[in-house]
């Protein structure tokens, strides 16, 4: 677990210090030479195809040919025009030459023209725009579809495109595929600015390259060593774990920092030992409260792991594999590098240490302003936490600047952008083929779209509509009819909306996604409560609309259980570390404090909390409780000194200025870390780093003041 580093040579490096820089440079080429970097997001976005959440959609594959996986291409033009219609030939021809695509489905493709799709009960909910100012070009693709096919439509459509042929795009393979762009792109950027904001930070706070270059081959090995395992266990990146750079760095460096203020103040208090010396001593003084604190933030982690939603997982296991990697490469790799011979840091960070020094004494002497606003902050944003919006829509993962976002929101509003399948049958348990059961359909089909948040529905009845327009339906046999379009020449069509016995029928509703009325799950309880009036049975219900819904309810559940558990958890570990009942109770009620901080402040915006910015509470007060343990370890020093201090009030400010410094910077390059985020070009990456740096400050000022004030025995 810990080295056992050797006094050094006059030369530059000792042996060991060799040792670990070639070690970082075999770790890094291994990582860059072997291990799959890239980003995936895969159409199992929100459940892995194991999860429970997912078994309707595989009871709803089994039942019928799923043709819900659709790129929507929204053209917008004048659509009576003779142009318009041999573009959009030619554009749904080009479509079906590329691999991956299935089928295409356009006024050109499927009803005779653009009048025959008007007037029919289908074609016109599925391509015509309600103000017929544009129509739909409805792409059926496999669902691996592979990388290239969406930027391959991308480029036909930037050659087709000009201001009589406006075209937008939308559909959840393109959301799917943009949302792994920006995560491609989040990980080339934040893994460059990481090595060098990390770089200029820890030298201007510590000026010494031999500091900065053992952190960072300590970050760096962590880093390499945390993703060749994840290779190892197959857990790919994907939308969370592309932030695992960033925050194995940031546990690593945290660890560090701690050593090396001990390790400072043993030089400033114990004159005359030697850097060997010095180094051991540090690393037996910060050991445990570095071990506990990678307990607690193993534990925040591990809370993760047992949430259904397989981002969260992953993150969880990730995370859990760098939490640990982070503590044993600190305490291995580091503190070589602490034994060279360089003092001048001791000299030039003076400046430095006076700055944390004026900054404590006006802080110090506001330390009841800094509680009252605290604890008023968090009184004001209480009641936010129930506004909380855990279900956001799909739209709030893009920038509302963007193009895609643009696109989305013309055709949500053209029709609905997210769809939700509905398996439904008779309460009789009778066929669906009959005459009676085709009007009790299209009852409940007008009725369905009454409902503010649906937008077009494809079904049963739409499909069966299309035999009444035909000459002499009143013969119409309905079970002759769907056999028909069960033919290949008619795509299989039937298979897609009604099974083979006959006896279940699928309704696509694709629903709206702005100015939806409630969460998804209360949408969709609305819904199978309008086909009960209409005397069927909700059979099934899939789709990604249901499996959002689902993902959110998830969110909002492990927010309330899983950092109860987490601080009960931690309210454990803070009785081992103090051994004082008083201690670990103000101790629990400070960490239950920062998830109130976070979270009020999140509802009071308006902030959007997602799968991915969900996390952040869960580790920010894992990291938080980093100093807390920091600082009662320095309280358990003083009280056994040769003082005897008691647990009053000046023992605390005592130890509050003792461990300012060493807090803040800790905090400090965790929020600068952290921020990183906020160069991202994703949204959902921007407010979790967000929630992170403000939960870290809140946990800083938490720590310092409200934790000690708690504490203390009035003496």
């Amino acid at each position: 677990m810990t080295s056992n580093p050797q006094p050094p040579k006059t030369h530059l490096f000792s042996k060991e210090t060799w040792v670990f820089l070639t070690l970082t440079i075999l770790c890094v080429f291994a990582l860059l030479r072997f291990v799959d970097l890239t980003p995936h997001v895969d159409q199992e976005f929100f459940f892995s195809s194991e999860d429970p959440h997912y078994r309707a959609d595989h009871e709803i594959s089994n039942l019928f040919t799923r043709k819900d996986s659709q790129i929507i291409i929204s053209v917008r033009g004048d659509i009576h025009s003779t142009a318009y219609e041999q573009k959009i030939r030619r554009l749904s021809e080009l479509l079906l030459s590329f691999d991956a695509v299935s089928s295409v489905k356009s006024v050109s493709h499927g009803p005779r023209n653009v009048e025959d799709a008007i007037r029919s009960p289908f074609w016109k909910r599925l391509l015509i725009a309600d103000n017929e100012s544009s129509t739909n070009v409805i792409v059926i693709v496999d669902e691996n579809i592979g990388p290239y096919l969406v930027p391959k439509i991308e480029d036909l459509i930037a050659v087709m495109q000009n201001g009589d042929f406006h075209i937008e795009i939308s559909g959840f393979p393109y959301v799917v595929e943009m949302i792994r762009r920006y995560l491609v792109r989040d990980l080339h950027i934040f893994s460059s600015l990481a090595v060098v904001l990390f770089g200029v930070v820890i030298l201007f706070i510590f000026h010494s390259w031999r500091i900065l270059l053992g952190m960072m081959s300590a970050c760096l090995q962590t880093c390499a060593l945390t993703f060749m395992i994840t290779h190892l266990l197959h857990i790919k990146i994907g939308i969370l774990t592309a932030n695992l750079a960033t925050i194995v760095f940031v546990m690593t460096i945290s660890h560090c920092v701690f050593l090396t203020f001990n390790w400072k103040n043993l030089h400033k208090n114990e004159a005359g030992t030697s850097q060997y010396s010095a180094v051991k001593k540090a690393m037996h003084i910060t050991l445990m409260p570095s071990f506990w604190s990678m307990a607690t933030t193993l534990m925040g982690f591990f809370s993760l792991l047992f949430v259904p939603a397989k981002p969260l997982r992953e993150l969880g296991m990730s995370g859990a594999i760098g939490t640990l990697v982070a503590f044993f490469v600190a305490y291995s790799v580091y503190p070589p590098f602490l034994c060279l011979k360089d003092r001048t840091h001791l000299r030039s960070s003076r400046s430095v240490k006076h700055y944390h020094q004026m900054i404590f004494k006006v802080v110090e002497k506001r330390y009841r302003l800094i509680i009252t606003l605290i604890i008023a902050f968090i009184v004001i944003t209480l009641p936010s936490l129930k506004y909380l919006n855990t279900d956001p829509s799909l739209i709030s993962y893009f920038s509302k600047k963007s193009d895609i976002t643009k696109g989305l929101e013309y055709i949500d509003r053209n029709g609905g952008s997210s769809p939700l399948i509905l398996v439904l049958k008779t309460e009789s348990g009778e066929t669906l083929n009959t005459n009676k059961t085709y009007r009790q359909l299209w009852k409940l089909q007008k009725d369905l779209e009454e409902h503010p948040d649906v937008g077009t529905i494809i079904s049963l009845p739409t499909l069966m509509s299309e035999g009444k327009r035909l000459p002499f339906s009143f013969f119409l046999v309905w079970d002759w009819y769907l056999d028909v379009l069960e033919e290949p020449q008619y795509d299989r069509i039937a298979r897609s909306f009604i099974s083979r016995d006959r006896k279940y029928g699928l309704f696509l509703l694709r629903m709206n996604e702005m100015g939806r009325t409630g969460p998804r799950l209360e949408v969709i309880e609305e819904i199978k409560n309008t086909v009960r009036k209409h005397h069927f049975v909700p059979h099934l219900v899939g789709g990604i609309y249901a499996l959002q819904g689902h993902l959110s309810k998830l969110v909002a559940s492990s927010l309330i259980f899983g950092l109860s558990q987490l601080i009960l958890l931690f309210a454990g570990v803070a009785l081992i570390v103090s051994r004082s009942v008083r201690i670990s109770l103000a101790m629990t009620l400070s960490i239950g404090l920062i998830p109130l901080c976070i979270l009020g402040g999140i509802g009071l915006l308006g902030i959007p909390l997602d799968t991915i910015s969900a996390p952040a509470a869960n580790i920010a007060i894992s990291m938080g409780i980093d100093a807390m343990i920091h600082i009662t370890n320095n309280f358990r020093r003083l009280v056994r000194g040769r003082h005897k201090c008691r647990n009053t009030g000046k023992t605390w400010a005592r130890v509050r200025k003792i461990m300012w410094e060493p807090v803040v910077t800790s905090i400090s390059i965790v929020s600068i870390g952290f921020a990183i985020f906020f160069f991202s070009s994703f949204p959902p990456t921007q407010r979790f780093g967000g929630a992170i740096v403000f939960g870290t400050i809140t946990t800083a000022m938490v720590a310092l003041f409200i934790f000690p004030a708690l504490s203390r025995k009035e003496s």
